[in-house]
């Protein structure tokens, strides 16, 4: 097994627990040779206590580090609750349960109660058309190509897959497939497959698992996009602080905020010159 593999690491761990277990009873039973009960007693609340001692600092040392440390952004999972709250705000009521057909050798089967759906639209290659001016699409349009097959529309349907009570301690899924894999938005959804896979926090139909254009690049675009926007929020809390730490600077931006007077000329006079 190589070093540094998760496997070596969880034997270590281990056999470091197993090891000191191990310690701690010919420890207990030297002490209960030698001493007796009582001994034995008294060694058992001093390794209490040294125990309880080291669980409260720990304790203490994890919120304060967790309070310091900026917090960590899944950018995956913020695009899918993104996802999930439109879903649920602009689903139809018409929808009702989500079904897979299955083939001749699978039957159909119930995947979960809709509790959402929207549409999302996403590029397969965003470099072939995001570029072009209007003339440029038009010259494409002459050439037979048409602009919009490098679009992918996706249809996301946000379930549940248990009922009322258990759905309550349920986390939403959110299945996206295209318009041709499922059946018409009324009543129960039929989705055109045998099963289901699972990529970054979101569920397809089985036959979309190796189109990387669909998946890999949409999902690393919506991250990519959602990276940017955190960046633009660092960057306000970044001056913010710098301002307010500036007290001197801060004063100057407040004292010129009262100073400047609308002009009938569309610019801003200072009072007293």
């Amino acid at each position: 097994m190589a070093e540094g593999q998760p496997e070596a690491h969880s034997d270590k761990s281990r056999f470091l627990i197993v090891g000191i277990v191990l310690i701690l009873i010919l420890v207990s039973i030297y002490i209960w040779a030698t001493g007796g009960a009582s001994s034995l007693q008294g060694f058992v609340w001093s390794i209490a206590k040294w125990m309880i001692f080291f669980v409260i600092i720990g304790i203490i040392i994890f919120v304060v580090f967790k309070f310091l440390q900026k917090p960590k952004v899944d950018l995956v999972s913020v695009d899918a609750q993104s996802i999930i709250e439109a879903g649920i705000l602009s689903k139809p009521p018409m929808l009702k349960d989500l079904y897979f057909t299955g083939d001749k050798e699978h039957g159909e089967f119930r995947v979960g109660k809709i509790i959402g759906y929207c549409q999302l639209q996403s590029y397969k290659d965003l470099n072939k058309v995001a570029g072009l001016s209007e003339e440029e699409v038009e010259e494409v349009r002459n050439r037979g190509i048409d602009p919009s097959q490098y679009i992918i529309k996706e249809d996301c349907f946000v379930f549940k897959k248990f009922g009322f009570p258990m759905s309550l301690f349920e986390a939403p899924k959110i299945l996206r497939t295209l318009e041709k894999e499922h059946s018409q938005l009324v009543g129960d959804v039929k989705i055109f497959g045998v099963s289901m896979i699972k990529k970054y926090s979101f569920y397809y139909p089985n036959r979309a698992h190796l189109d990387l254009s669909r998946i890999d690049i949409a999902v690393i675009r919506e991250a990519w996009r959602g990276q940017i926007h955190e960046f633009l929020k660092d960057m306000v809390a970044i001056n913010q602080r710098a301002v307010g730490l500036d007290s001197e600077h801060k004063k100057d931006l407040d004292n010129r905020k009262l100073l400047k007077v609308p002009s009938p000329f569309g610019e801003q006079e200072s009072r007293g010159g």
